[in-house]
C-alpha cells in the first residue's frame, strides 16, 4: 500500500485552492452531494440524532484462486455469495456515533449445492470524530473507531460447508478514517478518504464437528484466527452536484489461524492456515437526489493476491440520512 500513500501524497498538493478562491471553493464542496464509495468506511456523523442507513446486495463470484506466490489459477469448484450489509449509524453527539453492520448471506457452488440464508457476524462500534472540517477545502475530517466483532454466524455443526459463514470468534476492531474535500479546476469537487482499520481476536473459540477451519464431522478442538486488516485510499470526482465516479483500491490481510484438537479416531491435531491477502479495485458510480438520499452501483475486482480467492463482486446500495 505504498503506492496508494504516495499517490495520495501527490494529490493533495496538486488539487489546494489559492487564498484568493478559498471561499469559493468551500462553498462549492459543501453544496456537494456524495453517496460512496463502495468500500471506504465513513466519518462519524455530525450531529446529535442523526440518523444513517446503507442497505448493500452484493454478488460475489469466485474467479480462481492466488497461490502462495500470488499466481493465478483455476480451482475445482467455485464459489459464488449472495449477501445483504446494512450499514446503520446513530449520531449520539455531535461527535460520537455507533454502528452495527448486520448481514445475510446465501452460499452455492458451481455442482448446484447451495447453504440456507444465514445471518454472518455481526460488528459494533463506537466512532469519534476527533476534528472536523468538512466545510473547508483541503482540511481533513479525522474519525477514530473502536469496537467488536460478535461471532453471530454459522461456523461449526456444519451439515453444509456452505452454511459457514461465520469465524465464531470474538474480535476487537480499531480503524481510522481520514476524509478531505478538494474544489478542482471547473467546479468539481472531489472527497478524497485514506483509511484503515484491523481485527484482533480476543480468545481462542470452540470448534465441534465439520466447521470454517476444515475440520471434519467428530472433530474437538480449539481455533483462533489470525489478525486481520484492511487499507485503503477512495476517491469521489463530482460530474456535477448529482452525478459522481468513485474508486477504492483496497487491501485486505489476515494472518493465519491455528487449530487444535482431537479427530474422530482420537488423534491429536495441531495445524495451522495460511497468510492471506487481496488486493481489489472498486470503481462505481453515484447518483444522488439530495444530500440525504443517493444511490451508489459498481463492480469490486480482485486484481492481486495471496492464498486467496479471486472474483468480481458487482454490488449497489442505498444511502439515506435523517
Amino acid at each position: 500500500m505504498k503506492r496508494i500513500l504516495a499517490l495520495s501524497g501527490c494529490i493533495i498538493p496538486l488539487l489546494t485552492v489559492s487564498p484568493a478562491r478559498a471561499q469559493e471553493a468551500d462553498l462549492a464542496v459543501r453544496n456537494q452531494w456524495f453517496t460512496g464509495s463502495l468500500e471506504a468506511s465513513s466519518p462519524a456523523l455530525s450531529k446529535a440524532g442523526a440518523l444513517a442507513i446503507e442497505p448493500y446486495v452484493i454478488y460475489q463470484v469466485n474467479t480462481g484462486a492466488y497461490d502462495n506466490h500470488g499466481n493465478h489459477g483455476a480451482v475445482a469448484h467455485d464459489i459464488d455469495q449472495l449477501q445483504t450489509v446494512i450499514v446503520v449509524k446513530y449520531g449520539l453527539t455531535d461527535r460520537l456515533s455507533i454502528q452495527a453492520l448486520p448481514s445475510f448471506d446465501h452460499v452455492s457452488n458451481d455442482q448446484g449445492s447451495s447453504g440456507g440464508i444465514g445471518a454472518g457476524d455481526l460488528p459494533l462500534e463506537f466512532e469519534y470524530r476527533f476534528k472536523d472540517e468538512n466545510g473547508r477545502t483541503g482540511s481533513p475530517s479525522i474519525t477514530g473507531s473502536l469496537g467488536i466483532n460478535l461471532p453471530t454466524g454459522d461456523y461449526q455443526h456444519l451439515s453444509n460447508q456452505l452454511n459457514g459463514i461465520g469465524s465464531g470468534a470474538y474480535s476487537a476492531k480499531q480503524g481510522v478514517v481520514v476524509e478531505s474535500l478538494f474544489d478542482t479546476k471547473g467546479g468539481h469537487p472531489m472527497r478524497i478518504r485514506l483509511f484503515a482499520s484491523a481485527y484482533e481476536p480476543l480468545a481462542t473459540t470452540s470448534i465441534k464437528d465439520a466447521s470454517v477451519y476444515g475440520t471434519e464431522p467428530g472433530f474437538r478442538g480449539r481455533a483462533k484466527p489470525g489478525v486481520s486488516g484492511q487499507i485503503g485510499l477512495a476517491v469521489g470526482y463530482a460530474i456535477d452536484q448529482r452525478w459522481v465516479l468513485a474508486i477504492d483500491v483496497v487491501q485486505n490481510y489476515a494472518a493465519r489461524y491455528r487449530l487444535t484438537g482431537v479427530d474422530p479416531t482420537g488423534a491429536a491435531i495441531s495445524t495451522h492456515g495460511l497468510n492471506r491477502s487481496t488486493t481489489a479495485l472498486a470503481p462505481a458510480v453515484e447518483y444522488n437526489w439530495s444530500a440525504n438520499a443517493g444511490l451508489i452501483a459498481g463492480v469490486e475486482v480482485s486484481v492481486a493476491g495471496r492464498n486467496s480467492s479471486s472474483y468480481v463482486a458487482p454490488q449497489i446500495a442505498l444511502a439515506l440520512s435523517f
